[in-house]
Parts: structure tokens; sequence; C-alpha cells
């Protein structure tokens, strides 16, 4: 991924962890940093502890890594979907400008979109059960991940 793609992690991530885990803040930029080195690590290796090299006991209640690994997912998730409708949109938009640059922009306001295009529930949905299927694989216990998908899903909602 990107530099940009990490900079969106790191910022759905932590909008969550506000959200989910706020004691967590002051470790957030450490533990992205360790994260984002590795991606995989969270995975491979089975435990948050060993991520950042803290005790088991210390490790097991961090939202900020399993955080991290789910706004990855749902960033890319997102991002196909924002395809698919950018693939089906994009002929009539350019339409749109065609007849624009032809002196044609009579009609052109009225076909215009409002502003961004909001996430629609069902999206919403599918972000929420991505985030907490990922959040449980990881281990994460069910309270928590339910908070964390939930504050994952306020954040793009609100965003």
């Amino acid at each position: 991924m990107s530099a940009a793609d990490d900079a969106r992690v790191t910022t759905l991530a932590r909008a969550a962890v506000e959200r989910a885990a706020p004691e967590e803040l002051p470790l957030f930029r450490a533990t992205s940093e360790a994260y984002l080195r590795d991606p995989s690590a969270l995975e491979q290796r089975g435990g948050k502890d060993e991520l950042l090299g803290f005790g088991v006991e210390a490790a097991a209640v961090l939202v900020t890594p399993v955080a991290l690994s789910v706004a990855r997912d749902v960033l890319v998730f997102l991002g196909e979907q924002i395809r698919r409708v950018a693939r089906k949109e994009g002929e009539a938009a350019v339409d749109r400008i065609v007849d624009r640059a032809a002196g044609r922009d009579d009609d052109a306001e009225a076909q215009a979109p409002d502003g961004p295009a909001e996430l629609t529930d069902e999206q919403l949905e599918q972000v929420r059960a991505l985030a907490l299927e990922k959040a449980k694989l990881l281990k994460l216990p069910d309270a928590k991940a339910e908070l964390l998908a939930d504050s994952l899903v306020g954040s793009l909602a609100t965003a």
C-alpha cells in the first residue's frame, strides 16, 4: 500500500480507537508505526503481544493493532465499492463533460451530482459485518469487537 493508503488506514483506525478505546491514544502513534512496518505480523504471529513486544497480559486488551488491521480491510472494501459505482456512473459523467464542452450545458446542472456520495445503509452494514468478523478473527473479545465495529461504522457515517 502507498503512503496515502497508510495515512487513510491510520486516520480511520484512530477515529475508531478514539471512540472504542480512548485510553490507548497515547500509544496510538507507536502502535500504528509498528503495524505499518509489518501489517501481516498481527495475523502471522497470531497475537497482538508479539506485534509490539509487550507481554500477553498487556496486549490482550489492546484494540489499536486490531483497529489498524480492520481499517485496512474496510478501506479495501470501500475502494471496491466506490470503483464499482464509478464504473457505472462514469459514462454519464463523461457525457455531461462533453455536453458542457460542446456548449450544451443547459441540463448539465440538473444531472450533476449534489456532492460526495454517502455510504448507503447496506454498505455500512457490510462494513460492520466485515469489521466484526475481522476483529473476532484477530481474537478481540466479543464486547470490544462489537464496540470497534460500531466505532468504525460511526466514523465512516459521520465523515
